[in-house]
């Protein structure tokens, strides 16, 4: 007769060639993708996580409103711009034999650069009358135009309101392909657009960062586009200056400034003094009827 040790013995045993015995269920196998992984690189370089929004922190309501401009100039000489090789519909986009050039950079008299993006990056609850003026309830569903003509965008950055439609024309006697290549929030889409015809894009999110657009038809015509979650935004224009009024005054304000060559501005002087923009951020609390007005140089080395 087997003793009670000897009966918890067998048992144990038992239970050790069982479970020694029985395959373990493996986890399943993980594969990526390139776009998986272009989208999680993108939302690094944008500085925001890859996985679902945070809750929003609750912030104190505005004390009123405020404008912030300037100027945005270039200290140093860029490389000139390289001339695009025009190999397809010669007669419309290069009229006359005209040689065309990439047009990234802009620069004006006195260095001063075109398409220089300025936006809120903070959360603004957008809903909230306390935060969004009313001089941009008009623009909150309004049309934005996005043109071509001559095989070349004509705005080298766009940038809406994530509520706005864009309305994408083709002002040539030849068609165009629009691809809006956004990889998180706003919605890509790739449109053909025929002769003198358009085409309307509704991106039902903000995007992160700015995204590219391009014709697979004309493959040197390139642009970017900027969907943000609110109307405080603006692009610098010929003359290098931007304007964003009535901006919620008497809190804290994140922003980001890009440019499509040199991507996130960070070493800047302005109004004559250093400043370090990590990741292009900056940030101001401006006073209820405060018109904050900064002039910003660049070293001309950002954009090589």
């Amino acid at each position: 007769m087997l003793s009670i040790r000897n009966v918890s013995f067998v048992a144990a045993l038992y239970v050790v060639v069982s479970l020694c015995g029985c395959a373990r269920e493996l986890p399943p196998s993980v594969s990526v993708n390139d776009a998986t992984i272009s989208s999680i690189r993108s939302a690094l370089e944008a500085g925001v996580s890859s996985g679902d929004a945070e809750a929003a922190e609750v912030l104190a309501d505005p004390t009123g409103w405020a404008t912030i401009s300037g100027t945005f100039k270039i200290n140093g000489a860029v490389p000139p711009n390289k001339p695009l090789t025009i190999d397809k519909d010669v007669e419309v986009c290069a009229p006359g034999g005209r040689q065309v050039l990439d047009d990234i950079v802009l620069v004006g008299a006195d260095g001063v650069v075109q398409n220089v993006l300025v936006y809120v990056s903070s959360t603004i609850p957008s809903d909230n009358a306390a935060w969004i003026h009313e001089t941009y309830a008009a623009e909150r569903d309004a049309e934005v135009i996005f043109d071509q003509k001559n095989c070349v965008f004509l705005s080298r950055l766009g940038a809406m309101w994530s509520t706005q439609t864009l309305k994408v024309l083709n002002s040539d006697p030849v068609g165009h392909n629009t691809n809006l290549a956004s990889l998180r929030g706003a919605k890509a889409a790739n449109i053909s657009i025929p002769a003198n015809g358009f085409a309307t894009y509704q991106p039902g999110a903000a995007s992160p960062a700015p995204f590219s657009v391009s014709c697979a038809i004309h493959p040197w015509m390139k642009a970017s586009m900027m969907v943000c979650d609110n109307p405080y935004f603006a692009v610098t224009d010929a003359n290098g200056a931007f304007s964003i009024p009535n901006l919620p005054a008497g809190v804290e304000l994140e922003f980001r400034v890009w440019h499509e060559k040199a991507g996130y501005i960070q070493a800047v002087t302005v109004n004559s003094a250093s400043e370090k923009w990590s990741k292009g951020k900056f940030t101001r609390n401006l006073a209820a009827g405060d018109d904050f007005k900064m002039d910003v140089a660049i070293d001309a080395s950002a954009f090589q």
